[in-house]
């Protein structure tokens, strides 16, 4: 789940409050997106398997701002066939198992804010799959946990910065939406509360005091409602129309 997300749509400086940037630090992470983001459009909606690069946010010496290719690559992969697979199966990781999976576990001692302006989800319903759009009641940017890692590319000598986004178990909301009868229980992307920014970023944080971080959002604090289709024939395209409210007759009885 969470494979969809929409991205780079809102003020820049909204990221940058949202970062935990302090007054003094806004104009030069304001200056980071401006040259990160130059000449990138706006991504309504992005499919993880198109591996796009993520903005995201971190504290490592200082506070900043990185795009992060969406898919994680650990350090110890090979070559670039083997990094292709890996990174179509580390588009999230289980909050659950985050220390401990191979392909994770040192990538979670490294983690990040992914910045987004909501995700997508895909309803089950008869032979149909229906997508939902969930971002914040208050429309603030969204907060994702993220845990990143750098690979580098044998055939360019190139380091590749990746990123996976942590997930948890489904808020009451979210179970209702992801009833995929193929996945493993209902899930959702761990939505990062601003009160444990800090904590989530620190780096010497012990495992035993992030894994209790991680756990559902308040379904009172988000909300989700259908759109235009986004896969097939009758996809929508990278506009805005992605994002607006579309109803489908089928699911008024539900």
């Amino acid at each position: 789940m969470c494979y969809t997300v929409t991205y780079l749509t809102k003020r820049k400086v909204k990221y940058a409050k949202r970062a935990g940037a302090d007054e003094e630090e806004v104009k030069e992470l304001e200056q980071q997106l401006e040259e990160l983001t130059a000449g990138q459009p706006s991504m309504y909606h992005v499919s993880g398997f198109a591996h796009p690069r993520l903005l995201c946010f971190s504290r490592q010496e200082v506070p900043h701002f990185e795009l992060l290719r969406w898919g994680l690559i650990p350090a110890w992969v090979k070559d670039t066939a083997q990094a292709v697979t890996m990174g179509r199966q580390t588009l999230n990781a289980r909050g659950e198992t985050v220390f401990s999976k191979p392909a994770f576990r040192q990538a979670a001692h490294h983690r990040c804010l992914v910045l987004v302006d909501g995700f997508f989800e895909f309803f089950h319903f008869g032979k149909r799959t229906y997508p939902y759009h969930i971002r914040l009641r208050d429309d603030e940017v969204m907060a994702l946990g993220g845990i990143r890692s750098t690979w580098n590319d044998p055939s360019t000598g190139q380091p590749v910065g990746t990123v996976s986004i942590v997930t948890t178990s489904a808020n009451p909301l979210m179970a209702r939406i992801h009833n995929n009868p193929q996945a493993e229980g209902p899930r959702m992307p761990f939505i990062v509360p601003r009160e444990l920014d800090a904590l989530w970023l620190a780096e010497n944080a012990a495992p035993e005091q992030i894994t209790p971080l991680i756990g559902p959002y308040d379904e009172a604090l988000i909300e989700a409602f259908t759109v235009p289709p986004l896969l097939g024939k009758q996809a929508s395209p990278n506009t805005e129309v992605a994002l607006q409210n579309y109803e489908y007759p089928e699911l008024a009885l539900l």
